[in-house]
């Protein structure tokens, strides 16, 4: 029996023996496969610090520094003013998430029409420092889209320029915001609430068509409300107005809609409002007015991620934190922008962080297994040698 059990106990560490070779040769022949595919994300980012209006493109392609233009995941433009082409060059890079601008400028402040729409996968952008007008469908049908950044000298937004955009929850507009087109934001199905600036006297036609909306209030300086302005709002309920006369309300302003407006007692004209969709209620606090969007008090000018960054402009996840903060600076009116877009968009960049100093997580585990199939299988070489 004895010798039985002792040829038993050699089979065992003889397959243990193998076990741990097999282990180390596989981590052998995969750590470097692994450290391969995470040098390829972190190359998904790029910096351009400073580039010559139009030429956006080869600016990118160096920085990039050969890396296929497929795995770029995140532009960061830190300097230079953008034309159309240079808008239609970072639209040749189809898998972009994260699109910083805010350190760069647009050329005449205009953002072109159609300049960014239906980008499948960008998540954030920062608008440049100088924007005054966004052009029409700038930025519609990008549908992953979560949160855009507006710096306080935005004054126009174009007809459709971010229809379709259906996970924005809300747009943080500047309190000088001058003029908003047709169907501006038509199809933003998560938009839950949008407050009007002081400057804006009409809602145009199709503005917010099926939001998310459950209430709005309107002030007193608006005096027309477009077709389809609210159609297909399903959740609003309620309208708050804070004007003593009645808007003109085109038909069909709150389409498939249900919803009381409210208004001082003794107003004038809002009878004529009431029909299968529209109700009117004199309950409004006759203390109560309306409260636009306040610019904030004014700050330095904002710098940019080069320049508020101890981490290299290559490394842009580990600036973002920086860029987003130096752009609220600059925005006098979207104070709630940069806190919003910080929660949002920085977990994932300090992740890409993370990967980026060293070596990834899966890396570590590969080593420490491959160091104790090491010490097992010295372990077991030493002691069946003694033996």
């Amino acid at each position: 029996m004895r010798p039985m059990k002792k040829e038993t106990k050699k089979n065992i560490i003889r397959v243990i023996m193998f076990v741990a070779a097999v282990v180390m040769i596989l981590g052998f022949v995969l750590l470097p496969i692994f450290e391969t595919v995470s040098a390829e994300e972190n190359e998904g980012y790029v910096t351009v610090d400073s580039f010559e209006t139009g030429a956006l493109s080869a600016a990118i392609d160096k920085a990039k520094n050969g890396v296929d233009l497929n795995n770029i995941t995140r532009i960061s433009v830190s300097g230079g003013s953008l034309s159309e082409a240079d808008y239609a060059a970072i639209c040749g890079y189809p898998n972009i998430e994260y699109l910083e601008l805010a350190g760069a400028q647009t050329e005449k402040g205009e953002i072109p029409a159609n300049a960014l729409a239906s980008r499948n996968k960008l998540s954030y952008v920062s608008l440049p420092s100088n924007t005054v007008t966004i052009g029409d469908n700038a930025f519609s049908g990008n549908r992953a889209l979560l949160k855009v950044s507006m710096p306080a000298s935005v004054r126009n937004i174009g007809n459709s320029a971010f229809e379709g955009c259906e996970l924005v929850e809300g747009f943080d507009v500047p309190a000088e915001l001058e003029t908003i087109g047709a169907n501006a934001f038509a199809d933003c199905k998560a938009l839950a609430a949008f407050s009007l600036p002081e400057k804006i006297t009409a809602v145009p036609e199709g503005c917010f068509n099926k939001a998310s909306l459950t209430q709005m209030h309107i002030g007193p300086q608006v005096v027309s409300i477009g077709a389809n302005a609210f159609a297909d709002c399903h959740d609003l309920e309620n309208v708050f107005y804070y004007g003593d006369t009645a808007p003109q309300i085109a038909e069909g302003a709150f389409q498939n809609v249900h919803v009381t407006i409210h208004t001082y007692e003794g107003g004038t004209g809002f009878d004529a409002l009431e029909n299968n969709f529209i109700s009117v209620a004199y309950d409004l606090d006759p203390e109560s007015t309306y409260q636009p969007p306040k610019a904030a008090a004014d700050s330095a000018p904002a710098q940019t991620e080069a320049q508020t960054s101890e981490v290299p402009a290559t490394e842009g996840p580990a600036s973002e934190e920086t860029s987003l903060q130096s752009e609220g600076s600059a925005s006098e009116g979207s104070a709630q922008v940069v806190t919003a877009a910080q929660t949002q968009v920085t977990g994932s960049a300090h992740e890409k962080t993370a990967q980026s100093s060293g070596f990834s997580t899966l890396s570590v585990v590969i080593i420490a297994v491959l160091a104790l199939a090491v010490g097992v299988f010295a372990a077991l070489f030493f002691s069946s040698r003694k033996k």
